[in-house]
């Protein structure tokens, strides 16, 4: 816990102010698949009370996420690999927004490539949403877009500690 104190003097009036802010950084871990992966971890460093870096009038605080998902298509009739970072933002006590970058491949084989080839979407990928906590326990929502081609809903329930 850091803290400073400030004197302000006007005319005559002196006022005393104690500055704290304590740094409590919560980390955040979660299940969390999307609609075309079945496997997905998402996790990180929400901001609470100073948190990794500290906001200014809409934002109280900031953080750091990582999100991974995987499908294999022996599980889903599809390929799903997606690796985003980026950062979570505190607007109120409880709700979180997030959005990040990164790299994403998608492929969906056809019961018959003769007629149709597979579709393969490989590129950026762009992820956001919201975190919502509630107690220790945290609620993911949020979408993903690959390569501007393939959208995916994002959900998820976790553990905060």
């Amino acid at each position: 816990m850091f803290s400073h104190l400030s004197f302000a003097q006007d005319d005559d009036d002196l006022d005393f102010k104690m500055n704290s802010s304590s740094s409590s950084r919560l980390i955040h871990i979660a299940y969390s698949p999307s609609t075309s992966a079945i496997f997905g971890l998402h996790g990180g460093l929400l901001g609470n009370n100073g948190g990794v870096f500290e906001g200014g009038d809409i934002v109280e605080a900031g953080g750091l996420f990582l999100a991974v998902r995987y499908n294999n298509r022996d599980i889903l009739n599809v390929d799903r690999l997606s690796a985003t970072l980026g950062v979570s933002l505190q607007l109120v006590k409880f709700a979180y927004v997030y959005v990040g970058g990164g790299y994403g491949n998608y492929k969906y084989p056809y019961n018959e490539p003769t007629i149709l080839p597979d579709l393969e979407i490989s590129g950026a990928e762009i992820e956001g949403g919201m975190i919502f906590k509630i107690g220790p326990i945290s609620i993911i929502g949020g979408i993903s877009v690959l390569n501007f081609e393939h959208i995916d809903a994002v959900g998820g329930i976790g553990y905060t500690f």
